[in-house]
């Protein structure tokens, strides 16, 4: 995604993480596990495209979905926990 200087200064900033943002995992910072107490059927892996589905003070619920709509995984991220690229506002 081609964002201007100023976009990506507030993108590093978690500014422009709003709720229903899609955003695609470039790296971890967190080993996830899945578990049986984990919602879906795996963990996040980097290159996963996910929805930003609510914003907290400091984190927000990442929710990664199949073709068909299933989810595959949703996790509570904080800033640390993995280097985001924003895909869509």
């Amino acid at each position: 995604m081609g964002l201007d200087p100023l976009n990506k200064l507030l993108y590093a900033l978690g500014l422009l993480m709003n709720q229903y943002s899609v955003v695609k995992i470039k790296s971890l910072n967190k080993n996830f596990k899945y578990n049986e107490g984990s919602f879906g059927s795996r963990s996040p892996r980097v290159g996963d495209i996910a929805t930003i589905v609510e914003v907290y003070d400091s984190a927000f619920d990442l929710e990664c979905s199949d073709e068909n709509g299933f989810t595959l995984w949703l996790e509570i991220f904080e800033p640390s926990d993995a280097e985001l690229e924003l895909v869509c506002i």
